[in-house]
């Protein structure tokens, strides 16, 4: 299922940003992810200063924690846990680094390897308001994707959505803004079309009418395009 991949810079600055944590902390230091634990969303700009496809800017100044805040530690009082956010912390972002994903998919990954729910919600939490989980921009980068490589209807990219744990208002909005759908129907309809060139009338329209469906567009659109396309030849 093809999906909106990082930039080979992008991967490069979040990849060295995750070293120079590892880095600073083998040494006792405070590093660049660890200002996630601190609520600085400004942490991601410098990951990716400028990054259009994640819509942040680099930090202006005062960015961060509250003038007089106390920093969060998560599960300060539990070595335990902090092990294991901090865990789930590295393999989150190896994962964010690889494409991107939803805020329930990634959480999803996450329990599957087994790591404490416990630090995976709160490592969610940090993640969404840190900007490197953006259901939002997730929904329509996805969305774009699917619609270009895949050719899938409004319906079916609403069914995929639904299956990254998008919620309702956000899909509604984000399959609002598809347009076209007609005219992608006749484009999926001519490419089966010219590669059954040479059968009965019958198989091909079946085939032509088979792929329009399995790629959700309604009967009527289906019906349409494949009797106006064979009509063509």
């Amino acid at each position: 299922m093809s999906e909106t991949p990082k930039t080979a810079e992008q991967l490069s600055a979040l990849r060295q940003a995750m070293s120079d944590l590892e880095a600073r902390q083998a040494a006792g230091g405070t590093g660049y992810f660890a200002r996630l634990d601190e609520g600085e969303s400004a942490a991601v700009a410098e990951a990716a200063p400028g990054d259009p496809a994640r819509g942040l800017q680099p930090p202006g100044p005062g960015a961060g924690e509250p003038t007089g805040t106390v920093p969060d530690e998560p599960f300060a009082d539990s070595p335990e846990l902090a092990d294991a956010y901090a865990k789930a912390k590295k393999t989150a972002l190896n994962m964010l680094a690889m494409r991107d994903h939803s805020s329930t998919e990634l959480r999803e990954k996450l329990l599957r390897r087994d790591f404490d729910p416990a630090a995976v919600d709160r490592l969610i939490a940090k993640l969404e308001r840190s900007n490197l989980l953006d259901d939002g921009q997730f929904a329509q980068r996805f969305a774009k994707a699917q619609r270009e490589s895949r050719k899938l209807s409004r319906s079916a990219l609403r069914r995929q959505l639904v299956k990254k744990g998008i919620d309702e208002e956000t899909i509604a909005g984000v399959v609002a803004e598809v347009d076209g759908e007609e005219d992608l129907a006749r484009e999926v309809a001519e490419k089966k079309a010219r590669s059954t060139r040479g059968l009965d009338h019958e198989v091909r329209e079946r085939r032509i009418l088979g792929m329009l469906a399995r790629r959700g567009f309604s009967s009527t659109i289906c019906l349409k395009v494949t009797r106006e396309v064979l009509a063509e030849g």
